[in-house]
């Protein structure tokens, strides 16, 4: 009720004076924790913005763009929210307000991190080099937070407890009684992952407690839901739902959908493993409907067309700047000499601006050839987002059923054979695994480009598991620190090495009868060397026939315009070598 008096008193200073502190005063209110419907906070900045053009004040008017990105990037509407991003980036660069400017971008970062990670990185990164660079504390505690949540979505869990503590030691300093809860939060939801649930609940419920003092309903729901999410991992089902219930009508009140359409998610899954199929049909349907209205193909194409209008934009601005520094200082030049050079003045102005046209001409027909060649590359994109969809949509949920029906039919059959049950047990670890090759499929299939940290990252996992999997064997995984993680492969050869090293180890475990597997990716003389050995028991190589698994690596490695090598001695070892003399481009 206070914040609601305080907010109409704004309003009524805007409309009667109009001035530049009425108007800063409503872009510097807390957003979040507004206890009011989200159509009121848009209309509300929309006219504070509408008031700031009416005096020309510009930093109003970026303030009022960056709250309405913002207010639209809770409510799932991902187009509007770059579209306003955009526009206040640009007034806050042309103003040189590098705070808010490094703010900006990691804000749009941070907004895009579940509909696309790939250009979410882009700009966080962006906006933390820019705050890096002027040593801007007040904007870095929270791009640091925000930038942890980006690790640990991709499950870099170390990279985000790093991060996280940068940013919570600056608020600390800071006293920052609004951002500290959120780090905290933060860090809760690293230890839940890391199985240390006790932990986790009591970071949780200290950032709770805060945000119950400060009323900050969405920071509540979404701490609600955290703790449910520890007790669901606890196997605590009924403490599970109860938390999550109290996060549902907070969440949907403030219409801030992508945890709304989370919750939805979270409670179908709870019921499924309390085999209540009715509840969990009936929340997994209230998921996809709000799924649906957030992440359709339309919106992502949006956001992307506004993304590369506003590079290309910025680009045209400073080319046109830089012609007009260089015509003012011909001008300058040409009127100094007076009339006794004027014939030669006349013919070299004729010359330059020849030489202008030329390269104007020029620089045209380079922007069409990039602009059809951005246009082709997004037909493609869309043809392997389709498919991609497709995949994990259809033939992903068909694989998920035979599981689950496979484990109903094990209960089902309680006087089965003991080999009819290891038969079925086979027939579910089989399509389980079929599941993961579908994935990994799919994983590459929506990327163009691959970077080095994308791939080692998706290969330690599966060294990860195959260690879990196989307790007699140690694993060993190595990377010469000499290799960037900028690297950048085509989707074609990342995918081809990730499988020709899983076709590897999967060969070591089955027939090499070996207690260690080792793994190195290295750097010489501007080719790379991957080496997968063993200390099994080796075999011959000319007597031994080549079966489908030793062939497949070697039309991958021919595909990729590498060079495939076997080399095996009984009762040592074997090895597989894999060399790719073309180097990967770099970002």
């Amino acid at each position: 009720m206070k914040k609601a008096l305080i907010l109409i008193f704004l309003v009524s200073s805007v409309l009667f004076s109009q001035n530049k502190k009425s108007i800063d005063s409503i872009n510097s209110i807390y957003t979040q924790g507004l206890n009011i419907p989200e159509d009121s906070i848009l209309q509300l900045y929309k006219d504070n913005a509408e008031n700031a053009r009416k005096i020309s004040y510009e930093k109003g008017i970026a303030g009022a763009y960056s709250k309405l990105s913002l207010a639209y990037s809770y409510q799932g509407i991902y187009d509007k929210s770059t579209q306003y991003g955009l526009e206040a980036v640009k007034l806050y660069e042309k103003l040189g307000l590098n705070d808010q400017v490094a703010y900006r971008y990691a804000e749009m970062g941070y907004s895009m991190k579940y509909s696309n990670m790939e250009k979410a990185q882009a700009y966080m990164q962006k906006g933390k080099s820019v705050a890096e660079a002027k040593k801007l504390d007040s904007v870095l505690k929270d791009i640091y937070n925000n930038y942890g949540v980006l690790k640990e979505i991709q499950k870099q869990l170390d990279s985000a407890l790093y991060f996280y503590n940068k940013g919570l030691k600056i608020k600390k300093e800071q006293n920052d009684s609004i951002g500290i809860p959120y780090s905290i939060s933060n860090l809760a939801g690293v230890y839940g992952l890391q199985k240390k649930y006790g932990k986790a609940k009591e970071y949780f419920n200290q950032s709770l407690q805060t945000r119950l003092k400060m009323e900050d309903s969405i920071g509540v729901a979404e701490n609600y839901t955290q703790i449910g999410e520890v007790f669901m991992a606890e196997e605590k089902y009924d403490e599970a739902i109860q938390y999550i219930k109290k996060s549902l009508p907070i969440s949907v009140e403030k219409e801030y959908r992508n945890l709304t359409q989370y919750n939805y998610k979270t409670l179908s899954d709870i019921f499924k493993n309390q085999n209540k199929a009715d509840s969990a049909l009936f929340y997994f349907e209230k998921y996809l409907a709000v799924k649906d209205s957030i992440h359709n193909t339309e919106i992502q194409k949006k956001i992307a067309e506004l993304s590369i209008e506003f590079e290309t934009e910025k680009k045209e601005k400073e080319l046109a700047e830089r012609e007009l520094e260089i015509k003012q200082k011909n001008t300058l030049l040409y009127g100094s000499l007076g009339l006794a050079f004027l014939l030669g003045l006349l013919g070299y102005l004729f010359y330059n601006q020849q030489k202008l046209k030329n390269r104007q001409l020029k620089k045209e027909s380079e922007l069409k050839t990039a602009l059809a060649k951005i246009e082709t590359q997004n037909r493609l994109q869309e043809q392997r987002l389709r498919i991609s969809r497709d995949l994990h949509d259809n033939i992903g949920a068909q694989l998920t059923f035979i599981i689950s029906s496979i484990d109903n039919l094990k209960y089902g059959l309680k006087g089965a054979t003991l080999k009819t049950k290891e038969k079925l047990s086979s027939i579910s670890a089989f399509t389980s695994q079929t599941i993961y090759e579908l994935r990994d499929t799919i994983w590459a299939m929506n990327k163009e480009s691959i970077t080095f940290e994308d791939l080692q990252a998706r290969i330690t996992n599966f060294i990860n598991k195959a260690s879990n999997a196989s307790n007699n064997v140690e694993f060993t995984f190595y990377v010469s620190e000499n290799i960037p993680a900028n690297y950048m492969f085509t989707s074609v050869v990342g995918m081809n090495i990730y499988r020709i090293i899983q076709e590897a180890v999967n060969n070591a475990l089955k027939y090499a009868d070996s207690s260690s597997i080792y793994v190195e990716i290295s750097e010489e003389r501007d080719n790379f060397f991957i080496e997968i050995s063993d200390d099994g028991k080796g075999f011959n190589i000319t007597e031994t026939e080549q079966g489908n698994g030793l062939n497949n690596m070697k039309k991958r490695a021919r595909e990729i315009d590498g060079i495939l090598e076997i080399v095996s001695k009984k009762n040592i070892g074997s090895s597989v070598i894999l060399k790719i003399s073309i180097k990967p481009t770099r970002p």
